[in-house]
């Protein structure tokens, strides 16, 4: 049994709604890329704002709720926990392999829970891997300012990291993780210390710059701070939601060409052999 041919008439009202789908869902998903867009303009916003700012002191309250902090230019007193410090692996900095220094700083206020701080960038020992370059702990109170992250950025793990020991070398940082080894668990945060700002030593910046070796510069207890541009980073996922949002709008401009030119040839085709 054979079905029944459609008219013109049929043929053309299939197209326009075909047509239309297609136009709507694409012109959807550019929608959808220039939303994401504007979502990122006003983070970066908020970071180049925070970065800006005055640090402030967290109260227990605001520490409490860490979700308020996050962008937020901190301020914290207390001591530094170096027995606690972990190390994060395949961190770059200026061509180069390396760690972030995690180190906790313990408030000398009751109340409150210790803030994760990563304080720099060190070089890894190409020689022996698990060694690590050697740089200053001030000892006693400390006053130190940064910028509040929910955490540094995950790199893919193949396999799930099993050795997750205080002093050692982690893929990626883990809050639960780290509660268990350490037995205390720290604020949600991760507070990045701002350059040229070693502790409650003097603003001193040892300029390690060498163009013959090519070496980074180093903040005055040995931890590079040179911190890569979140703003730039955020700039970069901008114009990639851009790009997108142009792909969807050009092939929905297409199909609707596609479509005119159809029902043209289908106008003229009922023209033609009317039924």
């Amino acid at each position: 049994m054979t079905g029944t041919p459609l008219t013109p008439g049929r043929r053309l009202v299939f197209a326009v709604i075909a047509g239309a789908l297609a136009i709507a869902g694409t012109s959807s998903l550019g929608f959808w890329q220039l939303r994401r867009a504007a979502g990122k303009e006003v983070l970066q916003g908020e970071i180049e704002r925070s970065s800006r700012a005055m640090p402030v002191m967290p109260s227990a309250d605001a520490l409490s709720r860490p979700g308020s902090l996050i962008y937020k230019h901190l301020q914290l007193r207390g001591h530094w926990l170096p027995g606690r410090a972990v190390y994060l692996d395949n961190r770059p900095q200026a061509g180069r392999a390396g760690f972030y220094v995690l180190m906790p700083l313990a408030f000398d206020q009751p109340g409150y829970a210790d803030v994760i701080v990563n304080r720099g960038w060190l070089p890894r020992d190409f020689d022996v891997r698990t060694r690590i370059a050697p740089y200053r702990t001030p000892d006693g109170a400390v006053t130190i300012t940064g910028v509040a992250l929910t955490d540094e950025p995950h790199l893919l793990e193949l396999a799930a990291q099993t050795d997750r020991r205080l002093g050692g070398i982690w893929q990626n940082f883990d809050f639960d993780a780290y509660t268990r080894a350490s037995g205390r668990k720290p604020v949600p945060i991760i507070v990045r210390q701002d350059p040229s700002n070693a502790s409650s030593s003097p603003r001193l910046v040892v300029d390690a710059v060498n163009a013959a070796t090519g070496d980074v510069a180093a903040e005055a207890d040995g931890l590079d701070r040179n911190w890569p541009d979140r703003g730039g980073a955020l700039q970069s996922q901008i114009d990639r939601h851009h790009g997108y949002a142009f792909q969807w709008f050009a092939l929905a401009a297409s199909l609707a060409a596609l479509m005119v030119y159809q029902l043209v040839r289908l106008v003229k085709h009922a023209r033609k052999h009317p039924s």
